[in-house]
């Protein structure tokens, strides 16, 4: 038995290194695609602004890269979007960049795991970017899925969080950042300033607390 015990443990290190690779290979799939989806949403809507105001004249341009892929679909019997299964009726409500970790991600209406093994989610009942009060997003810090908020810890002061909903884009910069208890819900009540909430678990690997680094809108 002591025989086969190295090769056995190798064996179960093995199988463990390709699960943490195919969800790490999966996690950027899927966000590439859903960041993807959400630039065609925002495209499909320049185009018909500009349709609206003449700016286009639909007979001699032609239609926007999406709207051809999906004729395309259409006369091919409809071929099933690849993210439509993991979307199961959610909403994606924008994208946050943050510059200094060169993150892009999507950000999903929703704080279930699904939301956040792929994207970042954004608190229902707290306010939408832009608005007046608190905008809470939630996302995770491991190392083999849904890891866009990992580094936040490495913000400071003045570092520029931009989120893009729609036409509009909005740039918060950071203020603070703080750990608290799981408990401390105050963090999602709403606030005066015009503010944004990041919360993520810490420290790394326990994940027994939260980490909470917040920004208000820049008024540039």
């Amino acid at each position: 038995m002591k025989k086969y015990l190295p090769h056995t443990l190798i064996l179960i290190g093995l199988v463990i290194i390709g699960i943490a690779l195919y969800q790490k290979i999966s996690t950027t799939y899927y966000q590439n695609k859903l960041v993807e989806e959400y630039d065609k949403y925002i495209s499909r809507l320049n185009f018909d602004i500009e349709k609206e105001e003449g700016l286009i004249n639909i007979e001699e341009e032609s239609l926007p890269v999406d709207k051809e892929h999906d004729e395309g679909a259409e006369a091919e019997g409809q071929k099933e979007n690849p993210i439509d299964k993991y979307l199961e009726g959610k909403e994606i409500s924008g994208i946050i960049e943050i510059p200094k970790l060169s993150v892009v991600a999507a950000i999903l209406e929703g704080t279930d795991d699904k939301a956040l093994k792929y994207t970042v989610g954004h608190y229902p009942g707290t306010a939408n970017p832009g608005e007046k009060g608190n905008y809470v997003l939630l996302g995770h810090r491991n190392y083999v899925y849904g890891h866009y908020f990992r580094r936040i810890d490495e913000l400071n002061p003045g570092d520029e969080v931009i989120i893009k909903k729609g036409l509009e884009t909005y740039t918060y910069l950071v203020t603070e950042s703080f750990v608290v208890s799981p408990e401390e819900v105050w963090v999602l009540d709403t606030t005066e300033e015009t503010m944004l909430t990041m919360i993520t678990c810490t420290p790394m690997i326990t994940y027994t607390d939260r980490l909470i680094v917040r920004g208000v809108i820049s008024e540039q």
